[in-house]
């Protein structure tokens, strides 16, 4: 790998912070349209990729995303020779990306080539200074001592790149191996092989839960593999078939992630198939189909875990069922990305659905259960473990800017720490949008009974979940502040929506009211539509195809939409889609 360029720039046109998927856009997007420019990309570790680097892979991860989808659009993947209906070891999107890095050059210089690795951004302020270079509005300081200047911000750093470790009592007592998953990579190996291992205890409800539980329990060598899915968390995460229900498409994301299947969501996002959306849902009759058909789905999907099967009985398989209809996404959702997924882990996992006690010097008790029939021990249980791994998700709090400064760009902090005045101004306007929401989703007024969990940090009010409304300079985005089903093309959109907003193209721009009433009624309708989830405004996991779709048409662009009326409507929404966008897009406002 090359060194990382020393030594860097003072004052820059723009810097991203990140490279993962986002980070990567980012600079290609506006590389594209500004190929002379003083660029930097910022990485914390000493490998690009984010998610995808080579550091947080592993044997058994695979994607979730299929070939044809798990790309972009100016650089087709080759095929991968491992397959299970399209999808594919992780391995292959990391080697993507890191030739993807080499082969975008501008003015001599290589993405690759723009990032400063190792480089852990502490702060970020906002400044007002006006040089013979230009305006400067962000100062960051990052290794402690290093300060740089810069026009124009993107923070690409997503939504998984801090750990969220739940706080456990006796914790410093514990004398094992503590991890957690994004370390996961690195450490499989030494897990998987060190004979000394012998009982795995995995913590989380969630996909990346399940393919640690696959990865322990696929290992050679003998060992015990507990996993353990609190009663005080959402549930365990609902898992997709890999093939299609149909023919027409190659596997489920292909059935899934088109225009048709889109008008069966209730979301607020682009108006190209409004009439189709309205139809289904706001009349009586297309609310009835809409309801049939996530019904039947959900029924299929539980028929197809078999949740109650044999091999899993003693294993308490049955635990993993989840809570609410798959409909609400409130206990998330994965792939069956291997064909023995599910049998592998009701053979070999013992699942517990249960809140933790504490932990010991070698052991993990757990209290009994509180809400779920299917166990039949009501009694706390102890379990030897030598080793924990928190598959327990990621904070969504920025550590770079303090918290008032955080709560003024629209990110999430804790409840106390929110200015009183501006909370109460977004709560009103949150109120005002929630009728709104159910007169045009009547749907969304009758959730099923969940267990509701009261909300801890305010929600990202990010305009089109990227822009902050109270930026008058219109010089930082943050990109990736959203949960979905396929980043490859929400990385696509967003960086070339971006680039557009921070370069002042964007036709019509609203006001900040507007802004903050669109925003308002998008969190409104996230806390209806995704029930926990939605709490903190972000999570879009279903509605890839409408909001990527969103951002394109308020750019006025429409090259992605090359199929004619039908193809357009029913065929899936492939990278290669947008191939021609940003020919379309230079030639629209260049």
């Amino acid at each position: 790998m090359r060194s990382s360029p020393e030594p860097p720039l003072t004052m820059y046109d723009i810097v991203i912070i990140g490279t993962g998927l986002y980070g990567i856009q980012a600079a290609r997007y506006y590389l594209d349209n500004h190929p002379s420019a003083k660029l930097l990309l910022l990485e914390s570790d000493n490998v690009p990729g984010g998610t995808w680097s080579s550091k947080r892979i592993y044997q058994d991860f695979w994607t979730q995303t299929p070939v044809r989808m798990a790309e972009f659009s100016d650089q087709p993947m080759t095929p991968p020779p491992e397959q299970y209906y399209g999808f594919f070891p992780g391995k292959y999107t990391t080697a993507y990306l890191e030739s993807y890095l080499d082969n975008h050059t501008y003015s001599g210089q290589s993405i690759r080539d723009r990032i400063s690795f190792n480089s852990h951004v502490e702060s970020i302020t906002k400044i007002s200074q006006h040089s013979s270079f230009g305006d400067i509005n962000w100062e960051i300081i990052y290794n402690t001592n290093q300060n740089i200047l810069t026009a124009k911000l993107i923070d690409a750093t997503g939504m998984t790149s801090q750990p969220q470790i739940p706080t456990i009592p006796g914790s410093s007592d514990f004398k094992g191996i503590t991890l957690h998953h994004k370390s996961f990579g690195q450490s499989q190996a030494l897990l998987l092989e060190d004979p000394s291992v012998k009982n795995i205890c995995i913590i989380g409800g969630a996909k990346s839960a399940a393919d640690v539980a696959y990865a322990c329990a696929k290992a050679p060598a003998s060992r015990t593999v507990h996993w353990v899915i609190r009663e005080d968390g959402n549930g365990p995460s609902a898992f997709f078939a890999a093939p299609a229900m149909t023919e027409r498409y190659a596997n489920s994301n292909e059935g899934f992630y088109n225009r048709f299947l889109a008008s069966f969501l209730p979301n607020r996002f682009g108006n190209t198939w409004g009439w189709l959306k309205w139809l289904l849902q706001s009349t009586l009759l297309g609310r009835w189909y809409v309801k049939r058909l996530w019904d039947g789905f959900d029924k299929g999907l539980r028929q197809f875990h078999d949740y109650h099967r044999e091999e899993g009985k003693e294993m308490g398989f049955a635990s993993l069922e989840y809570d609410t209809p798959i409909f609400w996404q409130n206990d998330s959702s994965g792939l069956c990305n291997h064909p023995d997924f599910l049998s592998t882990i009701a053979k070999n996992v013992h699942i517990h659905r249960r809140d933790v006690s504490h932990l010991s010097s070698g052991s993990i008790t757990l209290n009994p259960p509180s809400r779920n029939p299917l166990q039949e021990n009501s009694n706390p249980i102890t379990l030897p473990i030598d080793t924990l791994v928190y598959c327990t998700g990621w904070s969504p709090q920025s550590t770079f800017f303090p918290p008032h400064e955080a709560f003024s760009l629209g990110l999430p902090v804790p409840l106390d720490s929110a200015d009183p005045e501006t909370q109460s101004h977004w709560s009103t306007l949150e109120k005002a949008a929630d009728p709104l929401i159910l007169s045009q989703f009547p749907a969304l007024a009758h959730p099923p009974a969940y267990r509701k969990i009261a909300p801890t940090i305010t929600p990202f009010r990010l305009y089109k979940a990227i822009a902050p409304p109270s930026d008058p300079t219109h010089s930082i985005v943050f990109l990736g502040k959203i949960v979905v089903g396929n980043n490859f093309r929400v990385a696509e959109t967003q960086a070339l929506w971006s680039v557009a907003y921070l370069d002042g193209l964007i036709p019509n721009l609203p006001t900040r009211s507007q802004m903050e009433r669109e925003i308002a009624a998008t969190v409104a309708w996230d806390r209806r539509r995704y029930l926990n989830k939605g709490e903190l405004g972000s999570w879009f996991y279903f509605d890839v195809v409408d909001y990527a779709d969103a951002l394109l048409e308020q750019l006025g662009l429409s090259s992605h939409r090359q199929k004619g009326w039908k193809g357009n409507l029913v065929e899936p929404c492939f990278a290669a889609d947008l191939k021609d966008i940003r020919e379309e897009y230079r030639r629209k406002y260049y």
